[in-house]
């Protein structure tokens, strides 16, 4: 066990997070419109839902892979829908100045639901597997450990860069401005959930 294993792991979960998609544009909507200590709680549900399959990939638990595998169409036809329910939602929404600080039931919905739309995509276990093959062999338990827990540092470090980004930025937007982000990325969504539900 070395340090620089601990910060691939870490590197693993950054580049696991920073591609643009589609929890990315939700953690961003949330910060702009609720703050950012509510769209960290999106990305720690991004995060938890990352380290949860890091562990299924690092320790090799293959009969709760395969399980969910066998669900994936249903599982993305579920996520895909899911989608287009936020993607209205932030196309109709009307752009805020000052950003609401919201309840801790909103922070722990948003975690909630992060948490299950990143989880609809079964196919990354094999990511994560294939991924952790490739950096070292499993050979104890405690690599697997740091691994998972590598993943879940890196994904959440990213999190809380992007929203405290996005945060620091949003009072300097106009409100025209907003509501051509909250349309553009709501017309974005909407394209991903439907190649969810085309894609085979």
């Amino acid at each position: 066990m070395d340090g620089w294993f601990a910060l691939k792991a870490i590197g693993v979960g950054v580049a696991v997070a920073a591609p643009v998609g589609p929890m990315s544009l939700l953690c961003m909507q949330r910060t702009l419109r609720r703050g950012r200590a509510q769209g960290l709680a999106v990305g720690a549900g991004i995060a938890a839902a990352d380290f949860s399959y890091a562990v299924l990939g690092a320790f090799g638990f293959t009969v709760l892979s395969s399980l969910l595998l066998a669900w994936d169409q249903a599982l993305r036809i579920a996520g895909a829908l899911v989608l287009f329910y936020f993607a209205v939602r932030i196309i109709l929404s009307r752009p805020e100045t000052t950003p609401r600080t919201g309840t801790g039931g909103a922070a722990w919905r948003g975690f909630v639901s992060a948490y299950l739309l990143t989880l609809a995509n079964p196919p990354t276990i094999l990511f994560f597997a294939g991924l952790f093959a490739s950096i070292a062999p499993l050979t104890a338990s405690a690599h697997a450990a740091v691994f998972a827990a590598g993943v879940f540092a890196g994904s959440l470090l990213w999190w809380i860069v992007l929203t405290a980004v996005v945060a620091g930025t949003a009072s300097k937007l106009s409100p025209s401005v907003l509501q051509g982000i909250n349309r553009l990325s709501g017309l974005v969504l909407i394209g991903l959930a439907v190649y969810g539900l085309a894609r085979r």
